[in-house]
């Protein structure tokens, strides 16, 4: 099984081959969506020290939602362009930045 969350295109093409090899039918769509939100829930775990709160697809690559610990909703984070794939592909470090800045954001003011 593999635990690579990608952050860069490299690490896609990565784990779609590992998918592949494993006899997984999926996509670098499908993997880029998985990474954005394994990335966003990765950096909220982090400024919570734990997996406290958790984030959702509010819409599919549009936009994020996040839960608190009693599951209500705390924030929404939306791609810097249309969608958070097409960010990924063009520049994954100023998604995973953005996706970071964000999700502190709205930790800090819950």
């Amino acid at each position: 099984m593999s635990l690579l969350v990608p952050t860069n295109m490299s690490e896609v093409t990565e784990k779609l081959a590992d998918e592949k090899n494993r006899g997984i039918v999926t996509t670098q769509q499908a993997i880029i969506l998985q990474a954005v939100l394994d990335n966003a829930q990765d950096i909220l775990n982090g400024a919570l020290e734990g997996p406290y709160w958790k984030v959702k697809w509010l819409k599919e690559d549009k936009s994020l939602i996040i839960f608190d610990i009693m599951n209500k909703e705390v924030g929404t984070v939306t791609p810097s362009g249309d969608r958070f794939s097409e960010d990924f592909k063009t520049n994954p470090a100023n998604v995973i930045r953005s996706l970071d800045d964000h999700i502190k954001r709205i930790v800090n003011n819950a």
